[in-house]
C-alpha cells in the first residue's frame, strides 16, 4: 500500500514540476500572440480549452482504481500513467484558462485561487480514490 501511494507521491510531484516549467513559455506565447489586440479571438480560444479541461476532468473523476489490480505491476503503472495523462491536461489548461483571463480582464486573484483549488481538488480526489480503493481491499 505505502509503495502505490509513494509512486502516485512521485507522480504528482513530477506532474507539478512539469506543469511550472511549462507554465512559464506558455505565459510567454500569450504574451507574444495577437491576442491581446484580439479579445474575441481570446474568448474562443478560452472557450475550446474549458471544453478540453471538461473532457480531462469527466476522464480523471470517472477513473475509479478499485478497477486496477493494484498488485500487477503494469495495470498500476498504466493506472499511473493514464491519470497522470488526464492531470496534465487538465492542468496545462488550467494554466491556459488562467493565463487567458487574465489577457482578457487583467489579473484577478479570486480567479486565480479558484483555478489553484481546483487543480488541488483534481489531485486530492486522485489520492483519495486511491485510499478507497485500498479500503475495498484491492
Amino acid at each position: 500500500m505505502k509503495r502505490v501511494f509513494k509512486e502516485n507521491l512521485i507522480k504528482n510531484v513530477f506532474l507539478l514540476i512539469l506543469l511550472t516549467i511549462l507554465g512559464i513559455p506558455i505565459h510567454s506565447y500569450i504574451l507574444d500572440s495577437d491576442l491581446l489586440n484580439q479579445k474575441a479571438s481570446a474568448g474562443s480560444i478560452l472557450a475550446a480549452v474549458s471544453i478540453i479541461s471538461v473532457l480531462a476532468a469527466f476522464g480523471n473523476f470517472g477513473f475509479k482504481y478499485d478497477k486496477v489490480d493494484l498488485k500487477n505491476p503494469f495495470h498500476r503503472y498504466f493506472a499511473h500513467v493514464l491519470t497522470g495523462m488526464l492531470l496534465f491536461v487538465i492542468g496545462i489548461s488550467l494554466i491556459m484558462i488562467w493565463q487567458l483571463i487574465a489577457l482578457i480582464m487583467g489579473d484577478y486573484i479570486l480567479m486565480d485561487i479558484t483555478l489553484l483549488l481546483l487543480y488541488l481538488a483534481c489531485v486530492g480526489y486522485d489520492y483519495w480514490d486511491l485510499a478507497a480503493a485500498f479500503k475495498e481491499g484491492c
